[in-house]
């Protein structure tokens, strides 16, 4: 009997991950639907997972003295990857930052994997405008350990010992927890979120370039209260948003949307010119990055304020034309 259509259906999902567990409850049946099913999921897929004594349902779980339920399968579903995946993580295995991720050896066992199938695209197909040339070291065997020791220092929030070297060639000594890696697609560089320690009380918020870090040590320390990334990003948070119109001309409303995607927005948009009115929210850290960005688009783009980042733009605008005239 055919239950599904296709394996990478929603409902396939569903089953093949609550069939993966030894041991379940009703509720919890109940709750992954609502949660990754469709809106009106819970109206009848619920009833195809759980034991009906008509026999109705999909005959996936049957239910204990204790009233739990545990999968009639032997073995978990098998995770079967189609023609188009292979090529797309082929094509993965060859971007540099992969080696963040996994050791050469890790990686020359998944080629081995994939045998011949042939990469969906190239890194050569690909051309970056307006980035950065000067991007991380992503091939340094160096820079990887960096990376992966501050990665597992992000799950398991533990005091690491830094060697830091600043943007003045400051070489710098701190005790932080960090909270976050970032990538910045117009340096190519990432970045870490941290807290830094003075003793055991923190000396608060600050941002480094993993680049720029000599070494790291793991203090063999943790935090005994957990630390909310959450949090610390509320108080990176701009007090205003930033307020932006932006006009119809050169598909400049797609291409803004496009790049600033990944940021806090509030979008109101006149039908009648097309203009769209846009709120956006950003770390103050950012704000530098943040003007070079917005000041990009160039005419097609007018800052409304705050007033201090209008006239922060304004000034950088008013030092690219004095440099014209030289």
């Amino acid at each position: 009997m055919s239950i599904f259509h296709e394996i990478y259906g929603v409902y396939y999902r569903i089953a093949g991950k609550l069939l993966g567990r030894e041991r379940l409850t009703e509720q919890e049946i109940r709750e992954t639907v609502q949660k990754e099913g469709f809106r009106d999921s819970v109206l009848f897929l619920p009833q195809k997972l759980l034991p009906q004594k008509d026999g109705s349902d999909w005959g996936f779980f049957r239910r204990t003295k204790d009233d739990a339920l545990v999968p009639v399968t032997k073995h978990k579903p098998p995770q079967i990857l189609t023609g188009l995946q292979k090529r797309w993580l082929r094509a993965v295995l060859d971007d540099p930052r992969i080696l963040l991720f996994l050791t050469e050896a890790e990686r020359l066992a998944l080629l081995g994997r994939l045998g011949e199938t042939k990469p969906l695209f190239q890194q050569s197909q690909f051309r970056y405008t307006d980035q950065f040339s000067d991007g991380d070291p992503y091939e340094d065997k160096s820079y990887q350990q960096i990376f992966r020791q501050i990665l597992t220092a992000i799950r398991k929030q533990s005091v690491l010992a830094v060697s830091y070297r600043s943007g003045r060639k400051n070489q710098l000594y701190l005790h932080c927890v960090p909270l976050k890696l970032e990538y910045s697609e117009k340096n190519d560089k990432f970045r870490v979120y941290c807290i830094e320690l003075r003793g055991k009380r923190s000396a608060g918020a600050i941002l480094l370039n993993l680049g720029r870090i000599r070494s790291v040590r793991d203090t063999g320390e943790q935090r005994e209260k957990r630390l909310s990334a959450e949090t610390y990003f509320q108080k990176l948070r701009c007090k205003e948003p930033a307020v932006v119109k932006v006009f119809p001309e050169r598909n400049a409303v797609e291409r803004f949307l496009m790049e600033f995607a990944p940021y806090e927005k509030r979008t109101e948009r006149n039908i009648e010119n097309g203009c769209c009115t846009v709120q956006l929210w950003y770390d103050r850290q950012d704000e530098t990055e943040l003007l070079i960005r917005l000041l990009g688009f160039g005419p097609v783009l007018e800052i409304l304020g705050p007033p201090e980042l209008r006239r922060k733009a304004a000034e950088r605008v008013q030092m690219q034309c004095r440099l014209l005239q030289l």
